[in-house]
């Protein structure tokens, strides 16, 4: 708030009776003093709320007065402030003194002069308490400028980040600002004592801390130190303390005062810099040989891109080659596909004739032609193997048959030049495999042998029950194909790619790079693995690692369903989608033989339709079919009859569509004979009642 100096020099007079107020006026104004005349209290309190540098009062003035305002107002004084009252007394001889003066004088600062007074003692009186005013107001002015000065300090430290702290050396009382509480991770509103800012120096620093402030209080001289503290949340930060000591006047430390500032950036900064002056240094030291390097890892770069170009090249021929051989597949799939179908017509109805027929020779024709048959439905799957990417069909097989009836096959593939020897083990327990997936693999490895020995050489086949202990595997018996010859053998380079997709070492035409890649994944889909060892000039072992299982033959089980008599006659209301009409015709008349109602449809749509016009016991319906495959047949029947048995007929080789929609003990694979029919029906008939009656008894 600005001053008005002439409101604070003002001398108040407050004398209501008689001409006290002007004879008081004219005496001070002669000596130039500032009066102003308050004609009641409230006047009176009024002014002193402006501004003024006394008050000259009567005694009177104050008889009826009520001091509790005039009380407030003398408490609200600030701190520098004590202001006089001059009050004018009359006290007759014999009187006791007024009691008013006694109250006043308990609640202000106030000079008392008894009447009768001369001009020249009112006119001191006056003077002495402007005085004292005057002094007051010189006070304020150094508080003002002392507030000032400290705000501007205030603001400079915090403009700064500077924290400021004083200790009194005899009692080890410390003071430190907000922001010096923050550098050491203090909160602002917690106590922070000297043992609590010893504490948190980092142990390391402690030492040298004590040992700097010691040495200050001997030599009088300012000091600085930088060290770590630790912060309550145990993060490190780094703060430097400058300060000095004040002694008194025997020399003695009394008191320590000085700032703080949090240098963690700084410090950072500095060992980046550190950081980075010390790798130029090192960059600068070695600088020709890392020229000779980097010139070094062009040059290899130079070389990989050369070599990659190379492969890119070598990529799309085999790409090319590929394309060719799926181009190849898809036609082949196509044609075993259907011929796959006439193979199931012919392969019933043999079967038909050879059980209806009473004459023991066309029983035997029957028998030979069945036999004929079976070896063509093993060509076509192969053919479809061969096609597709197809779904292993797992199960026990004995792999000493396997490989003695594909003996003469494999003769002919190496050729006469190759001398072929095969030793199975005795006793061998039952491999868990694909066995037209093993006979592939056996054929793909006599062939990659053949060509590694284009001179001629040996091959040999092995056949061995092993336990797997070396933790690759999971631990048990397996049975172990290995194919060895006495070729040319591999680098360790070509090694680590030989079971890569479409790698080959043969030139361009003259192999796909499927073979090994293909043994590699017959063995991992059936639980086992694929092992390659060579050497230059000491041949190539391949081993094809198969899982060991107890349970019966494929063939013996097929042998039992073929051998067994039909049936007795059953009963139930079956419908068959097949787009194939004489392989429709062939499983209607099979089930209608062994007892069964039959409705036909020839696609998809006019299946559904049926199912929808009539009740039926179990639907039997073909894979590949055009507009609607079996696939989506079941998915569309599963929504409306979720619980109707289902069977799915199919030569085609790929099973993953068929998986999404039915579980494979519900498929009837191309060709079948009746034997396999009715056990397939009989078996999805009996578990559909089966799951009825558990859906009934949830209901």
């Amino acid at each position: 708030m600005p001053i008005n100096l002439m409101l604070e020099e003002r001398i108040l007079i407050f004398a209501p009776h008689g001409r006290d107020a002007d004879v008081i006026s004219q005496t001070l104004n002669k000596a130039a003093l500032n009066c102003q005349v308050c004609v009641d209290y409230s006047s009176l309190l009024e002014q002193l709320g402006r501004g003024a540098a006394a008050a000259l009062i009567t005694e009177e003035a104050l008889a009826d007065a009520d001091f509790t305002q005039l009380h407030r107002w003398v408490e609200h004084q600030e701190s520098w402030s004590d202001f006089p009252f001059v009050i004018l007394s009359t006290r007759q001889r014999g009187q006791e003194r007024n009691p008013v003066l006694n109250v006043l004088e308990r609640l202000v600062n106030m000079i008392l002069l008894e009447r009768p007074v001369n001009a020249e003692t009112l006119l001191r009186a006056s003077i002495s308490a402007l005085r004292a005013r005057r002094r007051q107001y010189l006070s304020r002015s150094h508080l003002q400028e002392r507030a000032r000065s400290e705000e501007h300090l205030r603001l400079a430290l915090h403009a700064g980040r500077l924290g400021s702290w004083s200790m009194e050396l005899a009692s080890s009382v410390l003071l430190v600002s907000d922001t010096c509480k923050q550098h050491f991770g203090i909160a602002v509103d917690s106590d922070f004592t000297f043992d609590d800012m010893v504490q948190t120096i980092h142990t390391d620093d402690r030492r040298r801390h004590m040992e700097v402030i010691n040495a200050a209080l001997h030599s009088k001289e300012d000091f600085t130190i930088e060290y770590q503290v630790v912060w309550p949340d145990q993060s490190t930060h780094w703060v430097q303390v400058r300060g000095q000591s004040m002694h008194n006047e025997s020399g003695t430390p009394v008191r320590m005062a000085g700032i703080s500032l949090d240098i963690s950036e700084r410090r950072e900064a500095e060992n980046r810099l550190l950081e980075s002056q010390s790798t130029l240094q090192q960059f600068n030291e070695t600088l020709e040989l890392r020229i000779q390097e980097r010139t070094s890892e062009l040059a290899l770069a130079n070389d990989r891109l050369m070599k990659e170009m190379a492969e890119r090249e070598r990529t799309q021929i085999a790409l090319m080659q590929a394309q060719k051989m799926e181009a190849v597949g898809r036609l082949t799939g196509g044609i075993a596909h259907d011929f796959n179908n006439l193979l199931n017509v012919v392969i019933g109805n043999v079967d038909l004739i050879e059980r209806l027929s009473e004459d023991e020779r066309i029983k035997r024709m029957a028998g030979s032609a069945r036999n004929a048959t079976k070896r063509g439905a093993k060509l076509t799957g192969q053919l479809l193997a061969f096609s597709r990417n197809q779904t292993l069909d797992l199960k026990p097989v004995d792999l000493e048959a396997v490989i003695e009836g594909m003996r003469d096959l494999i003769a002919v593939s190496v050729g006469s030049t190759v001398q072929l020897s095969i030793d199975v083990q005795a006793a061998l327990p039952r491999a868990f495999a694909d066995p037209n997936q093993v006979e592939m693999a056996i054929l793909n490895l006599a062939i990659n042998a053949r060509d590694a020995m284009p001179e001629g050489g040996n091959l040999h086949i092995e056949v061995r029950h092993r336990e797997a202990l070396d933790g690759v595997l999971k631990n048990g018996p397996y049975v172990v194909i290995a194919v060895k010859d006495s070729g040319s053998g591999m680098t360790q380079e070509v090694l680590g790619k030989v079971f890569d997709p479409f790698f080959t070492t043969k030139a361009v035409g003259k192999g796909t790079g499927l073979g090994l890649s293909q043994v590699y994944g017959i063995a991992d889909q059936s639980g086992g693995l694929a092992r390659i060892d060579s050497a230059i000039g000491k041949g190539t072992t391949v081993e094809v690692w198969l899982p060991v299982t107890t349970a019966p033959l494929a063939a013996e089980r097929a042998q039992k369903a073929g051998d067994s008599p039909l049936m007795a006659k059953e009963s139930g209301n079956i419908l068959v989608i097949e787009d194939d009409p004489q392989v429709r015709q062939f499983i209607v008349e099979c089930l209608e033989i062994l007892g069964y109602t039959v409705d036909q449809a020839e696609n998809g749509w006019f299946g559904l339709e049926k199912l929808q016009n009539a009740g039926f016991d179990l639907l039997i319906v073909d894979f590949l079919m055009p507009g609607m495959n079996g696939a989506e047949v079941i998915g569309a029947a599963r929504e409306r009859w979720p619980h109707l048995p289902i069977i799915i007929a199919t030569g085609y080789a790929d099973m993953q569509a068929v998986e999404k929609v039915i579980d494979l003990k519900a498929v009837l694979r191309k060709p079948f004979q009746i034997s396999e029919l009715a056990d397939s029906v009989r078996r999805a008939m009996e578990d559909g009642a089966q799951k009825r009656v558990l859906a009934d008894h949830k209901v």
